[in-house]
């Protein structure tokens, strides 16, 4: 089993704003990236479900996944996820797979007006031998 949980955390750089100091639309919008990136990394679908099966071949090994990562993300002004960054895996199939799971769609909504972009979500990446 894969446990898929994120959090807002700090960005690197002067546009940054503390998840205190934002907007209340800023935090909801967060919470539905977070929601969706989520739902996509969970999904029965082949590149989603290779993903996973990689992270839990190799969960503890030197080419495993780190237990969590940082997701940035920048969505379009129709909600469509233009692109993601994160500190790439030693197995490049797999950051393939994440970026294309994380960039496949839209997530329902426009950022609120004036959103500062990137948004940063840790992922922990647990994973269980079930």
């Amino acid at each position: 089993m894969i446990s898929l949980a994120a959090t807002p955390v700090a960005a690197q750089g002067l546009d940054y704003r503390s998840p205190d100091a934002v907007p209340p639309s800023w935090g909801q919008f967060s919470k539905l990236v977070k929601y969706r990136f989520e739902e996509w990394m969970s999904a029965d679908e082949a590149i989603a479900n290779r993903f996973r099966a990689w992270l839990k071949e190799n969960a503890g090994t030197a080419n495993g996944a780190p237990s969590s990562i940082v997701v940035k993300a920048w969505l379009n002004p129709d909600g469509s996820v233009e692109k993601v960054s994160f500190a790439p895996f030693k197995d490049e199939r797999a950051n393939s797979d994440l970026r294309s799971v994380l960039t496949r769609g839209n997530v329902g909504e426009a950022p609120p007006p004036e959103m500062l972009q990137p948004i940063n979500l840790r992922f922990s990446l647990g994973v269980s031998r079930e």
